[in-house]
């Protein structure tokens, strides 16, 4: 924790990122409240992964929009925030399941599906998100930062650490996973298509 920031108030904290664009104050608030909002997304979904998502999701988007939102009062608007994120998550996982099943009806009435070939999807399905757990913490905010869409130059900024960096341990989650996944590489193709 930087010092100076230690006896300010989080409103203040918030006045100085939407003023000055201090990176050091959002670093201050990030560490504030990573950990409390993560534990009460993570009670909500029950899912390590997708919890710390949301928590880095809303401040994704609370450095985005810093100047456009205007906050009277932090921490209920965070908690607020991370409410909606859990129903958003909700409703894309029963969307996501939907599509499953639907894929799931429309295969099964082929005659080309196998068992084997549900069972090395699903597999395949666990076996990136055993691979995600793999990743140095770092490294793994990083790369799923990287697969929201953010550029190697935002995901510097926000998390405070150079380009080169960001390239280095997206390269790093890639080779990680790679190699996790190599024996399934045929099948991931079908794997993404199903995601998407």
């Amino acid at each position: 924790m930087n010092q100076q920031y230690l006896s300010l108030s989080d409103e203040e904290i918030i006045v100085l990122i939407r003023s000055q664009d201090d990176k050091a104050a959002f670093q201050e608030l990030y560490e504030r409240y990573f950990r409390v909002l993560f534990n009460y997304a993570y009670s909500k979904i029950n899912d390590e992964f997708s919890a710390q998502e949301i928590v880095q999701e809303l401040f994704v988007n609370l450095w985005q929009q810093r100047y456009r939102n205007e906050i009277l009062s932090c921490r209920p608007y965070l908690f607020a925030v991370v409410k909606k994120l859990i129903i958003s998550y909700y409703r894309k996982e029963h969307t996501r399941q939907h599509h499953y099943s639907q894929w799931g009806i429309y295969r099964s009435d082929e005659s080309t599906v196998t068992t084997d070939q549900e069972a090395i999807t699903s597999d395949l399905r666990n076996r990136y998100e055993e691979g995600l757990h793999l990743l140095p913490p770092k490294c793994r905010e990083v790369f799923v930062l990287s697969r929201q869409g953010l550029s190697n130059k935002e995901i510097a900024l926000q998390l405070v650490i150079s380009e080169k960096t960001v390239e280095q341990h997206i390269t790093k989650a890639l080779r990680i996973l790679r190699s996790y996944l190599r024996e399934h590489l045929p099948y991931l193709i079908i794997f993404l298509q199903l995601l998407s």
